[in-house]
């Protein structure tokens, strides 16, 4: 065990980021990034010790919650919920008394930690109803998936090839003293070449790096990467590149549109949009930071009435369900209901989109959910109302096979 000695201050500021995130199910990685941007009074280490603290106990919450209740029935929440926290982390806690509780407290809850709980749900975080809702529609693999999306989530990067390479920018990072590697290949029946993917493994905050701030890469998770990958490899001989219309009809901040540039080494042209006109604001100057000249925003409803596409990247609204490592808050806020309101909103873009394409256009779906109705059945459902395309290629990438989050990505064509 590592010995620790946690200052009231920090306990505060633990659970000044805690209580937006548990009690008015605010967003737990926007909220701990405005606490610590507010907060620049504390050194990295602290920071540090902040930022996980919050993210363990969003993951584990139910689980800590358990435990402290076989100890504790009128526990203390926060504190006490930090206490449990570090104890399941191998802390040794020093100064007890700051967590309001005793050091014959802290033996006992120890002990409470060891035993072996029942309920799986429990066991690994999940509300019951979901927990359940998965099992049923996933079978036992789920107990599997559901370990696997508990995992603490790697850090990625795309080196942006309009200005490097990867091999470049891993010795330009490592000459920086940060501790970089080539993540795992991921070879993808559907994708021709194998992915190079950056993994950081230093804590320096790189995006305030100079490296960052010049577009020389972008975070990107290993399966988003993927996605771009998937399309290029659907369409590279089928059309010509320098000619290619692209429509990004979900793009949110940009990442993929930006990928495909690069991918497209600026030729053709990319047409970014979104339904929330709000999450493109800073697209064009990523664009430009990036050296992308292919990449136009355009408004969503605009948008919708370009024709003969050759490309439709529909990176679909989605429960989210295959990001949990690294938005655990979201197992909290996923219902049967909210599912199948995305299934609706997935089905009338796929449909409405279908339009758009020319006669040898095609439609790239894609979510970052591990859930059949999502997925698979979304598809399964379109062409039967749409007999006039065929699924040319799918890709299920899931937490248990490596080490990215969980992706699907299908590449819909029309019959000839």
């Amino acid at each position: 065990m590592t010995a620790i000695k946690i200052h009231p201050p920090i306990i505060e500021a633990i659970t000044q980021c805690l209580k937006p995130i548990l009690e008015e199910g605010k967003v737990a990685d926007k909220e701990v990034g405005a606490f610590l941007k507010q907060h620049k009074q504390f050194g990295a280490r602290d920071r540090s010790m902040i930022a996980e603290s919050v993210y363990d106990i969003i993951r584990w919450k139910l689980k800590y919650v358990y435990q402290l209740e076989q100890t504790f029935p009128q526990f203390t929440y926060y504190k006490q919920l930090l206490a449990v926290s570090l104890l399941n982390r191998n802390y040794e806690i020093k100064n007890p008394e700051a967590f309001g509780i005793t050091l014959e407290e802290i033996k006992v809850l120890e002990k409470a930690i060891e035993l072996l709980i029942s309920e799986k749900y429990i066991e690994q975080s999940y509300p019951e109803n979901f927990y359940d809702f998965c099992l049923q529609q996933i079978g036992e693999e789920w107990h599997e998936w559901a370990r696997a999306l508990n995992q603490t989530p790697n850090i990625f990067i795309r080196a942006n090839t309009l200005k490097t390479t990867a091999a470049k920018l891993l010795s330009v990072l490592e000459n920086e003293q940060i501790n970089t590697a080539f993540a795992e290949t991921i070879n993808i029946p559907a994708i021709a070449k194998p992915i190079e993917v950056i993994q950081i493994f230093s804590k320096n905050n790189l995006k305030n790096s100079t490296f960052y701030k010049s577009g020389l890469f972008e975070f990107q998770d290993i399966g988003s990467q993927a996605i771009g990958s998937f399309i290029i490899n659907n369409i590279q001989h089928k059309m010509q590149i320098q000619n290619l219309s692209v429509l990004d009809l979900c793009a949110g901040a940009g990442g993929k549109s930006l990928h495909l540039s690069a991918l497209m080494q600026n030729k053709g042209k990319i047409i970014a949009t979104d339904y929330q006109a709000s999450r493109l604001k800073n697209l064009s100057i990523r664009a430009n930071q990036a050296g992308c000249q292919n990449i136009e925003v355009v408004d969503f409803n605009a948008a919708k009435n370009i024709k003969d596409l050759d490309v439709i990247l529909i990176d679909a609204p989605c429960s989210g369900s295959g990001t949990f490592r690294r938005q655990a808050d979201l197992k909290y806020k996923i219902t049967a209901e909210k599912i199948q309101e995305y299934t609706k909103i997935q089905a009338n873009l796929l449909q409405e989109s279908s339009k758009q394409l020319s006669k040898n256009g095609k439609i790239i779906y894609a979510t970052c959910s591990i859930l059949l109705q999502e997925n698979q059945l979304q598809i399964k459902h379109f062409l039967s109302k749409n007999q006039h395309f065929i699924l040319e290629n799918e890709v299920q990438l899931l937490p248990t096979n490596y080490s990215g989050d969980g992706f699907y990505m299908a590449c819909l064509a029309l019959k000839k």
